[in-house]
């Protein structure tokens, strides 16, 4: 990584990627609980209390800044009324977060077998006891939020390619659609940040892959591809 941001920082003049690069996983993790289930008491006080490193791209710290300016004025009752408005409704909710909704309209279709497929090649498992389907948006963030770990070894590369392939290519539709749904208040904050924070994850493989490319070193990429060992998500 150390090298891989030297580089970066000499070629493409990224000060931001450092900071960025720290905070990825948290962010993924974030998201992950912010769409699995309404946030409870505590993870809003929490979001009051949020704090980040400097130096991120802007658009990223406004984002954040407007979310932690929300839970400041948020109840715990209101804001668990909006989540079942948005994703759950009578039957269905305003907004249906999987993929295979939002790529084929159908629910567990052909993205979710895709997914399963890659899962398994990264050891990653579904814990049991858990009803949504493991490309559910924030299932895939959890997964994200796994991969970025520097302790797992997943390179920049495969990273990228997992990203571009279950996340990238429908997520950003999701986050918009909560941005401007009916039923968002809170969420629309919730929106705004995915929207920007997925924006800020493709430019953030762009140079760490372009990095790597010109300098012809950096990370080495592991034989097994993505983790080392199992995990699961939730």
């Amino acid at each position: 990584m150390e090298s891989i941001s030297r580089t970066i920082k000499s070629d493409f003049t990224t000060p931001w990627f450092d900071p960025y690069a720290a905070l990825r996983p948290d962010g993924y993790v974030l998201l992950a609980s912010l769409l699995r289930e309404p946030p409870a008491g505590s993870i809003i006080e929490i979001l009051r209390k949020l704090q980040w490193q400097s130096g991120i791209p802007e658009k990223l710290e406004y984002a954040l800044t407007a979310l932690r300016q929300a839970c400041l004025n948020c109840r715990p009752e209101d804001v668990q009324k909006e989540y079942d408005r948005l994703f759950v409704g009578l039957g269905a909710g305003e907004i249906v977060p999987y993929a295979s909704w939002y790529k084929d309209k159908r629910i567990q279709s052909a993205p979710l077998a895709a997914l399963r497929s890659d899962l398994m090649k990264a050891g990653i498992v579904r814990q049991a006891g858990h009803h949504d389907s493991e490309d559910h948006a924030g299932a895939l963030c959890e997964i994200m939020a796994i991969l970025s770990q520097r302790q797992n070894g997943v390179s920049h590369a495969d990273q990228a390619a997992f990203f571009n392939r279950h996340i990238a290519s429908w997520m950003l539709k999701l986050f918009e659609d909560i941005d401007q749904a009916k039923s968002s208040d809170f969420y629309r904050h919730v929106g705004c940040f995915g929207r920007r924070f997925l924006e800020t994850e493709s430019e953030f493989f762009n140079l760490a892959i372009m990095s790597q490319n010109d300098s012809g070193k950096g990370e080495q990429k592991n034989e097994n591809q993505f983790c080392k060992r199992p995990a699961d998500i939730h």
